[in-house]
């Protein structure tokens, strides 16, 4: 009797290592307990330089073939292991504790994605049926995986306004500087300028979001 085939999936994006040792030591785990297992930290030979759209379609494809999902500790934070909890749980797999092995039942629910599962069946036809507002997107947006990733607005800013102030020295009057809370203010206008051509809904998201990183550098929040 064949072995049953297990996906291994949890975060990887800003951690040291990308967590490949987590991701080897859980499969060493579910190997133990009788499972064959996909490792998508073992996809492209492990490389990590390559778009997050080809590694959406191999991890996708890899999914599809696998009789149960297996969650590594944080995956709330990755959006492709909520992206693949997501589609594991509409294709009915069951989904278990990569570190204990145990069943997660009921499935955990995904309720950070962008856009519903009603919105995937249909199509994305129906947008105004998206569960979050603009608001409440931006808020996940500038939360969670994203400080892991850039670390806090303030520190982020700073880096940049460093980088704007060398790249536009020669158009700053003498002293000036570009400081932090100047950065998100640009950015507003540049998405501000975006949605004057032409409206999209991430322009809207991105404005709330970096007003948001504006209250965070100013300590609002």
């Amino acid at each position: 009797m064949n072995k049953r085939c297990v996906y291994l999936s949890g975060p990887m994006t800003g951690l040291p290592e990308h967590n490949f040792p987590a991701f080897c030591d859980a499969a060493e785990r579910l190997h133990g307990a009788g499972w064959d297992v996909v490792n998508s930290a073992d996809n492209f030979g492990g490389r990590t330089d390559l778009s997050r759209a080809r590694y959406l379609r191999m991890d996708a494809a890899l999914l599809l073939q696998c009789d149960a999902l297996a969650l590594l500790p944080e995956w709330e934070d990755s959006e492709g292991a909520r992206l693949e909890c997501l589609l594991a749980v509409e294709l009915g797999l069951p989904v278990i504790d990569a570190e204990t092995g145990a069943l997660l039942d009921p499935p955990p629910r995904v309720i950070t994605l962008a856009v519903s599962t009603e919105a995937i069946r249909g199509g994305f036809a129906n947008r105004q049926e998206r569960p979050e507002g603009v608001l409440d997107e931006a808020a996940q947006l500038t939360s969670g995986a994203r400080h892991g990733d850039y670390g806090h607005p303030r520190d982020d800013f700073v880096r940049t306004a460093r980088m704007w102030s060398g790249v536009l020295a020669s158009k700053l009057r003498p002293g000036a500087e570009i400081d932090a809370m100047d950065v998100p203010l640009c950015m507003i206008a540049v998405k501000l300028a975006r949605q004057a051509y032409r409206h999209k809904r991430d322009n809207l998201v991105d404005v709330a979001g970096y007003a948001r990183t504006a209250a965070m550098v100013a300590g609002d929040e």
